[in-house]
Order: structure tokens, then C-alpha cells, then sequence
């Protein structure tokens, strides 16, 4: 199950795929530096490097805000976020 962290910086062997503000990025798993997964919205990349230093847990209104969204793509609901 993917773990959910909010973040700015990020980077895929592409380039730098940052945000200006934090967003909602789902993280499968981490080596030494960085979280590693993708954003949940917007640009769909696999294996995006999260530096720890810049990516934090979400705060109790942000896992309110997102529980139980569903995610759309092409009209049809892709999947639903689940935060413990």
C-alpha cells in the first residue's frame, strides 16, 4: 500500500518535475535521500526521487482533505486515496 507525503522537489531520470507549492505524492519506497514514488496528480511518472529533506507526512487536515478522494482520468474514476 503506497504511503502519501506532501512535497515540492522532485526529479525523474527526465528531469526536474518540481511543484511550486506542496502536493499529495504517493511514495513506494526510499533509499538513503530520497522518498521514491510519484505525484498523485498531474504529470504520471514512476520512479520520481522525493529528496527527504524537502517532503513531509501530512498534517491531520490535509489526511481529512484527502481521504476518500477519487481520482478521475478521462472521465472515468481512476481510484479512490485511502489515508490511515
Amino acid at each position: 500500500m503506497a504511503r502519501y507525503m506532501m512535497a515540492t522537489k522532485a526529479v525523474h531520470k527526465l528531469g526536474d518535475v518540481s511543484g511550486e507549492e506542496p502536493d499529495l505524492c504517493s511514495i513506494h519506497r526510499e533509499d538513503k535521500e530520497n522518498y521514491i514514488g510519484s505525484w498523485v496528480l498531474g504529470i504520471i511518472l514512476n520512479n520520481v526521487k522525493f529528496p527527504k529533506s524537502t517532503t513531509r507526512e501530512l498534517t491531520d487536515e490535509e489526511k481529512k482533505e484527502w481521504h476518500g478522494k477519487q481520482i478521475w482520468i478521462g472521465g472515468r474514476p481512476r481510484y479512490t486515496i485511502y489515508i490511515k
